[in-house]
């Protein structure tokens, strides 16, 4: 990656910190701003692609880092902390499928790492899609720890039940399979892989 890329996913994680840090004041200040799922997910997200490269050894190209953080500006700034969650019709369900086409690059350098791009096709993908959904299950937890321990309302869930969580988890699994298909095609892993 040339300095220049560097210096620019540099500045977008600063960003990051630092509207966290403007809703955490907000969250502080503003009694009917309860928004600390966004601040602390918002203050520890930005960080997953250098602590997996750390951490796996591995480089994670320039395009998949601006597709993660375009995501989580989406998902994070817009969704959770200016409300676009509640005010635009399916936002979420759109964030959530693209929740489970993102998180498919997780299960893709998973395969890497453990150095089975050889296994079969149908293999690959059966990992991917179960890594994936499982990381949609395990952002279901964090939105039921926020409402729960915090007082938000994430879940939102308008009647009660289950149905908000159980059409998160459709979307994000139909955003999976999207993923799977993508990231087990050869072409495609290698345009995104340029730098």
């Amino acid at each position: 990656m040339s300095k220049f890329k560097r210096s620019f996913i540099i500045i977008i994680r600063v960003l990051f910190v630092l509207f966290a840090l403007f809703c955490l004041v907000w969250v502080l200040t503003d009694p009917n701003y309860n928004k600390w799922g966004g601040v602390f997910a918002g203050l520890g997200l930005p960080f997953l692609p250098p602590i997996v490269e750390k951490l796996f050894k591995i480089k994670v190209p320039f395009r998949i880092q601006l597709i993660y953080y375009i995501f989580l500006f989406a998902a994070l700034s817009l969704g959770i902390s200016l409300d676009l969650y509640k005010t635009v019709p399916y936002y979420d369900k759109v964030v959530h499928l693209g929740s489970g086409v993102v998180s498919t690059i997780v299960g893709y350098y998973a395969i890497v790492f453990f150095k089975a791009q050889k296994t079969p096709q149908l293999f690959r993908m059966l990992f991917i899609f179960a890594l994936s959904v499982t990381i949609a299950v395990l952002w279901e937890y964090f939105e039921f720890f926020c409402d729960k321990c915090l007082g938000q309302s994430m879940q939102q869930l308008v009647t009660p039940g289950v149905d908000d969580t159980m059409f998160d988890l459709i979307s994000a699994s139909i955003g999976a399979i999207i993923g799977c298909f993508l990231f087990t095609s050869k072409k495609f892993v290698s345009e995104l892989e340029k730098n």
